[in-house]
């Protein structure tokens, strides 16, 4: 006699590991019955000066007393952010803030060296305790150790790794969780081109920014439940201090600019547009991406 079939059970829901947000994605809204799909938008939301605005914003930008990091964080306070530039006290973080917040824009400098666990502790808690809350990070501190033709020791490997991603992971789970409590925020973070092909002469660069790019996948799927959007950024070579060795002249130049669609080295401005709009509402459906900047020299043949 042939027994009746059985529905079997379903399987466990995932469990999120201690100290993890829920992995589950929330779940979908259905509009109302009846309710049209679209209403007409409002001009005055779509205007630039709306869409970019990070008015009320709390940021925190690593590396921003120069290049790159200082571009975004002036770009970050001029659309209305409270900015904090943290950086090593030689690169001048409390200079770079004094002479922001001379042409009137909201900026503090905090001395920090990111690969040390206490201080970066220290820059969050009086960071919160200013301000009150934290909307944007932008992890943009880096450095290539490397000497060309390969790795000087596993030693400066190691050296890159705790920059370019475990300070990063700390600076996430730091931050992360004061985002969540307002309702969500923008960890934005400075990868690399390096970090998406091979490399002669930026070997143990490319690793570890290609490591940091993995994180803010995982970061994107683990807190975009609570709000938490998390991008990453790849530039190709931008015109600061830190890519002389390229942009200086030469044969090195003449090279990278022949592999380059736009015949050109970028700005630190044209980095800076993309961390205002990941951290701006125009960016607000964006996460888990590694959005590239290099004039197209990754596409090139």
């Amino acid at each position: 006699m042939t027994s009746p079939a059985t529905t079997p059970e379903p399987p466990d829901p995932i469990s999120p590991l201690p100290g993890l947000p829920d992995p589950s994605p929330p779940a979908p809204t259905a509009p109302a019955p009846g309710a049209p799909d679209s209403t007409p938008p409002d001009p005055a939301t779509l205007a630039p000066a709306a869409l970019f605005d990070c008015s009320g914003q709390v940021a925190i930008v690593t590396g921003g007393a120069s290049g790159i990091g200082l571009s975004s964080a002036t770009a970050l306070a001029a659309a209305g952010a409270h900015v904090v530039i943290a950086g090593l006290a030689e690169s001048g973080p409390g200079r770079a803030a004094a002479e922001l917040s001379a042409s009137g824009l909201d900026v503090v400098g905090e001395i920090c060296d990111l690969t040390d666990d206490d201080q970066l502790a220290k820059l969050v808690e009086r960071t919160r305790e200013r301000a009150g809350r934290i909307d944007t990070v932008l992890a943009n501190a880096g450095a290539a150790l490397d000497r060309p033709g390969g790795l000087d020791s596993v030693e400066t490997l190691d050296a890159m790794y705790r920059l370019h991603v475990r300070s990063v992971a700390l600076l996430a789970e730091l931050t992360l969780p004061t985002m969540a409590a307002v309702g969500g925020g923008a960890f934005i973070v400075m990868s690399s081109i390096a970090g998406l092909r091979g490399n002669r002469a930026l070997a143990g660069y490319g690793v570890t920014k290609a490591a940091n790019a993995q994180l803010v996948r995982n970061l994107a799927v683990q807190w975009g439940s609570k709000g938490v959007r998390a991008n990453a950024i790849s530039p190709g070579v931008i015109s600061t201090d830190f890519a002389k060795p390229i942009t200086g002249g030469g044969a090195a130049a003449l090279a990278r600019l022949a592999k380059t669609p736009l015949g050109r080295f970028g700005k630190p401005e044209e980095v800076a547009g993309a961390v205002v709009w990941l951290a701006s509402r125009a960016g607000a459906f964006v996460s888990g991406q590694n959005i590239v900047i290099d004039g197209g020299t990754l596409i090139a043949d």
